[in-house]
């Protein structure tokens, strides 16, 4: 929301430029989290929980392979997902080579389906539109919510302190700077959030929680994290998405974490989906 300011008195500019330290305050805060140390690479086990009302729990295991790009051909990461659960998808795999966040640029991704022997690409798609082939359909959790957004692409306002989970927390407001230039779209038909509010630890300097609100400031998914430390870098462990709507809920645990292991750029090629995960192991 932008500040109006006017040389009407004294009151309004120090208002406004109390406004403006706030700003600056929480846009510092957001690039402090975001130039957190990252790992180079990771090989994880991702157990994903489906829990709809009334509905029976559905849930999907997936081994993830991933790989930092640092910007080499404009891409910021590589990542593989083998399909380990359920049985009837076992070995299906999905292999993307993901733009930045905020990049116009579509992804590269390809599926590689076992019962037909072949991989194919996974064409653009409007957001709008539901790919029943997507490993990934059913989960409230996208890339758009998983993924580190650069600070630089909104303009970030510190709302308020809260304690959470017994800790002090800034909460942070944060709207794109340029609207309707994302770079990815929400998957299954849902609407972009034009918003987002991230609880950030004051002492750790790490995000617990974050609210994604639509564009009539209503509340779209509460993101909850929890976090474990390997080595000298602090990784999910466990993330827990909540629609507010409809009260169904995505958990996502992450396990068998193995973290910078020198993995081979040329590991992310269409033509090794079909070797499976268990060299991974």
């Amino acid at each position: 929301m932008k500040h109006l300011i006017t040389p009407v008195s004294i009151v309004f500019l120090l208002l406004s430029h109390i406004g403006n330290a706030a700003q600056a305050d929480a846009t510092a805060i957001m690039e402090k989290v975001y130039k957190a140390p990252r790992v180079s690479d990771q090989v994880a086990t991702l157990n994903f929980n489906f829990i709809t009302p009334g509905e029976q729990e559905r849930r999907a295991v997936y081994t993830m392979v991933w790989k930092d790009m640092k910007g080499k051909g404009d891409y910021d990461n590589k990542a593989i997902f083998y399909t380990e659960f359920p049985l009837a998808r076992k070995g299906i795999a999905y292999l993307g080579w993901l733009h930045p966040i905020g990049s116009d640029k579509n992804n590269d991704e390809w599926l590689y389906l076992p019962e037909l022997g072949m991989t194919r690409r996974i064409v653009p798609r409007d957001n709008e539109t539901v790919n029943d082939e997507d490993e990934f359909a059913g989960s409230l959790l996208t890339h758009e919510h998983l993924e580190p957004r650069p600070p630089h692409l909104d303009h970030h306002r510190l709302l308020e302190e809260k304690a959470f989970n017994g800790s002090p927390h800034y909460l942070i407001d944060s709207s794109p700077a340029h609207h309707g230039h994302g770079g990815h779209h929400a998957h299954g038909g849902g609407e972009s959030p034009a918003k987002r509010v991230s609880w950030v630890d004051k002492e750790h300097m790490r995000i617990n929680r974050i609210q994604f609100f639509n564009a009539h400031d209503k509340l779209q998914l509460d993101m909850q994290i929890e976090w474990t430390q390997q080595e000298d870098y602090w990784i999910w462990k466990r993330v827990e998405a909540v629609a507010s709507a409809t009260r169904a809920k995505t958990v996502l645990e992450i396990s068998d974490i193995k973290i910078n292991a020198g993995l081979n750029e040329r590991v992310f090629h269409k033509r090794n989906l079909d070797k499976g995960s268990a060299r991974f192991r």
